[in-house]
């Protein structure tokens, strides 16, 4: 799903995000069971009921997880945020800067992991919060030269599917310090898999890589097939390899929502 939202937009929560999408109106955390996304809402008054959430200095955010009394717990809305990659949810972050004014959509996040530090709850009362780090998806898309190494040639398809699939698990409690390295680990992963089970050939066209890299491996790039850019970890079954050309008609061809839909519907073939 190509999401309507642009970055640094502001929308009518209500009207433009839960009228198309569904999800919880209310609170920091909104989960539409029929939409592939999880809502993150941030913003004007949550310093007020014990949420310390903030922007860091490499991008990350600091997202304080949902539960206003007590310590919080893994469920609800705070599991949907650890689970979101195994689920084939995205997270888009919206923040509001005024009492009930628009939203504006800060773009699309990967959960690095997350920590147990103590915060203040509504009443003032000491408790155990959870606090996620959110990495932006824009700073992960790999350069050319990253796509260009290939699938490791010591370990096979099999052991490269594993591996992608544990990739895809929820984030373990981590520092902020590692989350961005544990998430590119896991985009990583994926990536080799998935090169790899091309065997050499554009998983939308079929046709052969268009040359072979500077170590002997066929060129092709990672496309995340939900998503406006490629960056974070995502399952197998929604990522394909393709060829450059394919590539870029994906993302900005007027065919791209039945590309998208046809290569959706022949990377889950392979992976069945």
């Amino acid at each position: 799903m190509l999401w309507p939202f642009e970055l640094h937009r502001s929308y009518h929560r209500r009207n433009d995000i839960h009228a198309r999408f569904g999800g919880q109106q209310q609170g920091g955390i909104s989960t539409p069971a029929d939409a592939p996304g999880i809502f993150i809402f941030t913003g004007h008054g949550a310093g007020h009921v014990g949420y310390q959430d903030a922007f860091e200095a490499d991008g990350s955010f600091r997202y304080t997880g949902q539960g206003q009394l007590g310590d919080m717990r893994m469920i609800s809305g705070n599991r949907a945020i650890r689970d979101h990659v195994q689920n084939g949810k995205d997270l888009l972050l919206f923040q509001q800067t005024k009492k009930g004014g628009p939203v504006r959509f800060e773009g699309l996040y990967v959960c690095g992991g997350w920590e147990i530090e103590q915060q203040p709850d509504m009443d003032g009362q000491p408790r155990q919060a959870i606090v996620f780090t959110l990495v932006p998806q824009n700073g992960l898309s790999s350069e050319a030269e990253d796509l260009a190494e290939g699938a490791p040639i010591d370990l096979s398809l099999a052991e490269l599917r594993e591996r992608a699939l544990q990739a895809a698990v929820g984030s373990n409690e981590t520092s902020p310090r590692i989350a961005l390295a544990n998430v590119r680990a896991r985009s990583k992963a994926v990536r080799d898999y998935v090169l790899a089970r091309a065997a050499g050939a554009c998983e939308a066209c079929r046709s052969p890589a268009p040359f072979l890299t500077s170590s002997g491996q066929p060129y092709l790039e990672a496309h995340h097939i939900h998503k406006l850019s490629d960056g974070g970890p995502d399952h197998p079954a929604s990522v394909a390899a393709v060829c450059p050309n394919c590539h870029r008609r994906a993302h900005f061809g007027e065919d791209q929502i039945t590309l998208n839909n046809e290569l959706l519907e022949r990377v889950k073939q392979l992976e069945q």
